[in-house]
């Protein structure tokens, strides 16, 4: 009788759940934490377009404009690898393209390359210096 007691006895038995469930709780804020990050890294890409594109739109040189995209990128641990190009079309019309890599945040230090996102970003704007 007294190995039935025992038996039924639930003393400590939602501590048991909790460290079952515990790993997914870990998995969840992580990818939430990426997801965080990933959304940070496109609002600065498309920031960093707006400001190449602005800068542009005033001066008309590329290389300021560049210039102006990676100091608004700066040392971010989200953007590498930073490419500009701007696309002059007719009548003082451009396009200003990004393209960076975003590593995964959790991934070690010897897989980001491999495991990188490509990310896009377009600004479209018209140089206003004749």
């Amino acid at each position: 009788m007294m190995g039935l007691r025992t038996l039924k006895n639930e003393k400590g038995a939602l501590s048991i759940e909790f460290l079952g469930i515990l790993p997914f709780y870990f998995i969840f804020f992580l990818l939430l934490w990426q997801v965080v990050a990933s959304g940070y890294a496109v609002m600065s890409l498309k920031s960093a377009a707006n400001d190449g594109a602005s800068v542009y739109a005033m001066t008309g040189d590329a290389v300021e404009a560049q210039s102006a995209v990676m100091q608004s990128i700066g040392g971010s641990a989200l953007l590498a690898s930073p490419n500009v190009s701007i696309n002059p079309q007719g009548n003082g019309a451009f396009t200003l393209t990004i393209s960076a890599q975003h590593p995964l945040v959790f991934i070690p230090a010897e897989w980001k390359k491999e495991t990188a996102v490509s990310l896009n970003s377009k600004a479209a704007g018209k140089v206003f210096v004749p």
